[in-house]
This record gives structure tokens, sequence and C-alpha cells, in this order.
């Protein structure tokens, strides 16, 4: 592969680097492939980000700063700093993957982009026998919209919330037992890593889905 005509841009609705998502991701795609990053929050004071949280009622999305903090953010008022991002990276990389698994239809690119939200649900869609769905996000304002969401491809959907970024392992070993009575779980946000899909996996003794890998194996596919 070309390292130099062979590359891949990320996008974060939170701040670039993500170095807790790309380290894991890198292996995958290939090193040799070129990466670029953006992020929605990139050059915002403290008091910008703030302005960007969710009100009630809000589609509530939540990310990472640089330091690791958590942030939840409102999706209608991020929405264009993303497109930004695009804009910025996209004549400059072949691919690009949203670190999200938000729902983005305005988003638009002239390069091939990878939206973790559609690419999820297709592969739940496909897959027969996925009766009753678990679901891990991070916060207890998100369950209402992901029941929403997956009952869309699933008849029964069960969603359990801990934060990728401040859970610890007991967390996600309680959340595990409640989905043990499900047929599949997907930890449904990029910021998941393979430790915590580990966990889930042996405690609720069920397939885990982990987007971050599904999107990598697509984008390697992509590029090769």
């Amino acid at each position: 592969m070309d390292p130099v005509s062979k590359s891949v841009g990320f996008i974060t609705i939170g701040e670039s680097p993500r170095p807790d998502i790309v380290d894991e991701i890198r292996p995958i795609v290939g090193f040799d492939a070129r990466i670029l990053e953006c992020g929605a929050l990139d050059g915002l004071s403290i008091n910008e980000i703030k302005s960007l949280e969710p009100r009630p009622g809000d589609y509530v999305l939540v990310t990472r700063l640089r330091s690791g903090v958590q942030v939840k953010l409102s999706r209608n008022k991020i929405i264009s700093r993303i497109q930004e991002c695009i804009n910025r990276l996209e004549d400059h990389v072949d691919v690009i993957g949203l670190l999200c698994t938000g729902d983005f239809p305005e988003l638009k690119s002239k390069k091939l982009m990878i939206e973790p939200s559609k690419l999820i649900m297709n592969v739940v869609a496909s897959l027969s026998g996925v009766r009753r769905l678990g679901v891990i996000v991070h916060d207890k304002e998100q369950v209402g919209l992901e029941e929403s969401r997956w009952a869309r491809v699933v008849g029964e959907v069960v969603v359990v919330p801990v934060s990728a970024y401040l859970g610890t392992d007991d967390d996600f070993r309680k959340a595990a037992v409640e989905l043990r009575k499900t047929d599949l779980v997907i930890l449904d946000s990029l910021g998941y890593n393979t430790r915590m899909a580990s966990i889930v996996r042996e405690v609720a003794r069920k397939p885990v889905l982990l987007p971050r890998i599904i999107m990598a194996h697509v984008l390697r596919a992509l590029i090769t």
C-alpha cells in the first residue's frame, strides 16, 4: 500500500487527537496508512464548549476532551462543526470515518465516509435470531432515544447506561448481568474499547459488537 495515497480521516465530536480510539483501530487499518484527525471541539474554550451542552429534550451526545474529561453535547449544536471537519479533511484523505455512533443524516462528503450509526444498525439488521438486543450507552439521558432508535431493527431492546469515560470495570460487569437475557449486546459508542467489550462478553455470556472494531475492518477493506 502506498502510505501517501492511502489515507484515512477520523472525525471526533470531541477534541482531537483521539489515541484512546485510534490506537485500537490502527493495527487493523494498517500501520502503513496515513491518518489525519479533526475534532468538532478543536480550538474552543471551556466556555464555548459549555455553550454546546444539551438542553432538556435535546439529542444528547457524549464525548471526551483531550484532557480525558467527559462532556455532553447537543447534537443540533455540534452538527455544523462536524461538517466543518469533513470539509477540512476530504481533500486530503481517501476515506473518512466518524468516531461517533450518533445519527447525522445532514452530513455530506465528497469522499467515502463511514457513518457508524448506519453501519452498526445494518450489521444488526442482517443477523437472524436477534429477538432481544442489549445496548450499552454512556448516559441515562440517552436511554430513551436508544430504545426508539434500535426498536427500528429489533423487536425488544434493553438499554443500560455505563460511561466509557467514567465507568469502572465493576460498572460494566453489573451492566452485563442485566443483559444476560439478550441475544446480542452492542456497546453503542466509539468510546468503548476492547477491554470493556471483553468484560461484557465474559459476564453476559453473549456475543458483543464493538463499533470501533467493525468500522476498522470496513476501513481496511476500502483502502486495501
